[in-house]
This record gives C-alpha cells, structure tokens and sequence, in this order.
C-alpha cells in the first residue's frame, strides 16, 4: 500500500490548480481516490495540515472503500496521538503484508499498552519474506516505535539488525546509544556514540552526549575532555559549562569545578540551579564564607523564601549551633515544609545527640527529595546512633542501588552486616572486597585493637574477618 505519487501518475501543479478554482468559485469537488489523497499530501507536505484533514474526510465520504484513504486517515489519527480511534481505522483495511500499514496498527498497540497483541502484528509481518528495502524500513522504523514505549532490548535487536544493513544511518546510531544508555549499558551507548563522531567529528552535540555519558560511567577525566572539545565548536554554551563542572566535581577537582561554577554565574546569573552547585562545591571546600555571600546574592536575585534556613545550614557547618537555631526559630510557617528545613530540622537535632528528632526530620526531608543520595547517607548514621543495625543496613543497600560507588558504602554494609552477624549476607558482600577494602572494615571493626595485617593475603584476610564475625557471634549468645 505504501505508494508515491509522482508526476507521472498524476500532475501535482494541474490538480493542485484545478482544486483551488474549485474552491474559489465555490463548486463541489468531486475526484477520484487517488487524487483526494495526492492532494492532501500536497497540502500536508506544505504545513496546511487543516486543508489536508478536510480534504481526507471529504474523499472518505465520497470513497468510504478506498483504503488510500483510510491509510491517510490512520496516519493522521496517530499523529494526533488519537491511537484507539486509529486502530478502528486500521481493521478495516485489509492489505495485511503493509509494512506501512503494519507499522501505524503496531505503534497505534503500543501506545495503547497491548503488547502481546503487538508482538502478534510484529511476528506476523516477520514471517513474510519481505524486500531488502521493506525490511531495513520495519527494522528501522520499529526500533524507533519500541524505544518510544521503553522496550528497549527489543528495540537493540531491531536497530541492530537495520545498522547491519545500513551502518551509516545516524538516526539508527543514536536510537542505539539511547536504548543502551536507559538499559545503564553505558559502555555500549559510548560506542555507538564514538561510530557517530567517526562520522562527523565535528559533531557538537555528539560531543555533548559523549561527554554526559563518560560522566554517567564514572569516567571523568574523559567527559571534560570531551566537553572541552565541545566548546571548542560552540564556546561559552552555559549547559555545557555547567555539566563539565559537575564532572569537575566528581573527579575530586573541587577547585576547578568552582572556577567554572563561577564562569558560568557570570553568564548567566538568573539560572537558581547554579547557586546551590556552587554552594555544594563551596561546601566541599569549607569555604563558608563564600557560602554566605553567595547566599546572600541569590537572595538580591530571587527574594528571601527558603534564606533563612540555607543560612542555619552554613552555620551547622562553621559550629555554630546556637545561631542557626535561632535562625531556625525565626523560620515563617510558609517554608516549614520544604527541603531545607527538614533538613535543618534533623541536623540541628542530630548535633544535639537527639537521634530520634534527628531521624523524624530526615524521613520527612527523604519524602520530599526521594533517592538522594546524602539524605539517605545521614539515615545511616542516624540508624547506626540508634543502634538500628537492620535499618541501616537496609539504607546501605538503598544508597548502593542509586549509587554504586558511593564512598564507603560497601564497607559500611558488611560492617553492619558483621554486628547483625548473619553469616551469608556478611560473606556474600565481603567477597566482593579488594584487599585495600578488606583490610578497612578490619581496621573499622577492631579499631585500636586491630593487629599488623598489612602482609596478609586476601584468603588470610578473609579467614581472619570470619573468624572475628564468629567469635562476635559466640560472645552475644553467652548466657550469664
């Protein structure tokens, strides 16, 4: 059913005019199918999408059995994300080997959420011994349709088979990059993202998403690179700037990542996101000074809602706790249900060694700001003041779920694991532990009591870490 007019079938420029006389001087149109639908793909072609939809309903009502037609109607019922009155439209043509056709019923399914029944169409079209220019068009368009609806190992496996056919597609290499990079492969989305520098070099925006992605992967050294590459082609692009600073961050470059916070204020000193990365890198390098003047130039900027407590916070950190209680009091009603004063809520009490107000504050900040990765760290300890070793050790496994390499998280769990003193759970993650990582829980659970073990092997580490969780075990079950 796929078809293209052309001007050998019928002249485009003559009917065109022929149908606008009509309508000038007010006549009926009356055409055949054929030339209801070439003028309505001439009229959509050229933007005019409303003379288009009038000159579709008009032929149907003229030709209700032309499946040109239909097949134009379907169309637009599916640009218009209109998919179930679509799908109405689809059944009632009956040319079941259309890859078009196919196509328009399979996505209309997929955004309907009727997955096996779309995975029926797709088998069915799969079984026909198709062209090489049907099937690298179905492989193709499907992979787009399936990364639309978040299936994306069927979408892989469908633009694979396209790239194979045609590996220069860059529409294709991109789709692929996306798949693998919401699939957390980020190896396979930079490769897929480099086949598409090889092919423009001067890509910016290749340039740009191999740099979020190197980031993403935890290679930062790399991602500046390739951010400084990218602003090479387009210099001060303020994004761009942002996200080379926050992998500046990352890679322990405090300094620097300041630097470029900095550039980018000057730049642009309406965007508020970059006031709190500059006040978090400011953190990191105990400059709480800086923090309140930058403080207070937000405050010029956007007003003093939400002030107070950021204020309280800086002066937890300079150890200054009875001035950001004061601030704290003076906190109007309005911004007592925000993040911050959560937040401050459970560092003002967990400095005060009230572990419980502590811990009520920071659940209700974690309600706010889900996954964050510093709340869900302050819950640890809090837990671990409380001696809830369960409830940490289940924070631990929620903070290594988000973010994998979350300094000492790892060690933290097997040490919680070790005072729990489950056996399998405790043997289960220390198995995965470096020699370095091994012999910093030993040091962390024996402390000043901790012997030379400095020349053991992993294996010995092992034993001997067994050995103490074992002896642990024996001491709390001694009956007095």
């Amino acid at each position: 059913m796929r078809r293209d007019f052309d001007d050998s079938e019928l002249d485009v420029t003559s009917l065109v005019e022929k149908y606008e006389q009509m309508r000038a001087l007010g006549k009926k149109n009356y055409f055949d199918a054929d030339e209801f639908a070439l003028l309505a793909e001439y009229y959509n072609a050229g933007g005019d999408n409303e003379e288009a939809e009038e000159l579709i309903s008009e032929g149907l009502a003229m030709h209700p059995g032309s499946s040109v037609l239909m097949l134009l109607k379907a169309k637009s019922l599916v640009f218009s994300e209109m998919y179930e009155e679509a799908l109405e439209i689809i059944r009632l043509i009956s040319d079941e080997e259309d890859v078009e056709l196919a196509l328009l019923k399979i996505e209309s399914l997929l955004q309907t959420d009727q997955f096996i029944e779309a995975d029926y169409e797709i088998n069915k079209i799969l079984e026909h011994d198709l062209p090489s220019d049907d099937s690298y068009f179905f492989f193709t368009e499907l992979g787009f349709l399936l990364n639309d609806v978040d299936r994306f190992d069927r979408a892989i496996f469908f633009l694979e088979e396209s790239a194979k056919i045609d590996p220069s597609n860059a529409d294709v290499l991109v789709e692929l990059a996306y798949a693998y990079e919401m699939k957390g492969d980020f190896d396979k989305a930079i490769n897929y993202n480099n086949h598409l520098l090889d092919m423009d070099p001067y890509s910016y925006d290749g340039w740009v998403n191999i740099g979020r992605l190197y980031s993403l992967n935890g290679q930062y050294d790399k991602s500046i690179d390739a951010y400084d590459f990218a602003l090479t082609i387009q210099d001060g692009d303020v994004n761009v700037l942002k996200m080379k600073a926050l992998s500046l961050f990352m890679n322990d470059n405090t300094e620097e990542a300041i630097n470029v916070f900095e550039t980018c204020l000057l730049l642009s000193p309406n965007d508020e996101s970059l006031y709190d990365s500059l006040l978090e890198a400011y953190e990191a390098m105990e400059q709480y000074d800086e923090m309140m003047k930058l403080i207070r130039q937000k405050q010029a900027l956007f007003g003093s809602a939400g002030i107070m407590a950021k204020e309280a916070l800086v002066y937890i950190l300079m150890g200054n706790l009875d001035k950001a209680e004061e601030l704290y009091n003076q906190i109007p009603d309005p911004e007592k249900e925000t993040l911050d004063y959560y937040i401050l809520e459970g560092e003002l009490a967990f400095h005060r060694e009230n572990y419980e107000d502590a811990e009520l504050g920071y659940m209700k900040a974690a309600l706010i700001s889900e996954d964050n990765e510093n709340i869900i760290d302050k819950l640890v300890n809090i837990s671990v003041a409380l001696k809830k070793y369960e409830q940490a050790a289940k924070y631990l496994e929620q903070l290594l779920d988000i973010a994998p390499d979350f300094p000492s998280a790892r060690t933290r769990l097997a040490f919680m694991r070790f005072e729990i003193g489950d056996k399998e759970p405790f043997d289960e993650i220390i198995s995965q532990f470096s020699v370095e990582e091994l012999r910093m829980l030993h040091y962390l659970i024996m402390g000043k009591d901790s012997t030379d073990i400095s020349h053991y092997s992993r294996e010995k580490l092992l034993v001997r870490l067994n050995e103490i969780r074992e002896n642990r075990v024996l001491f709390k079950n001694i009956k007095y």
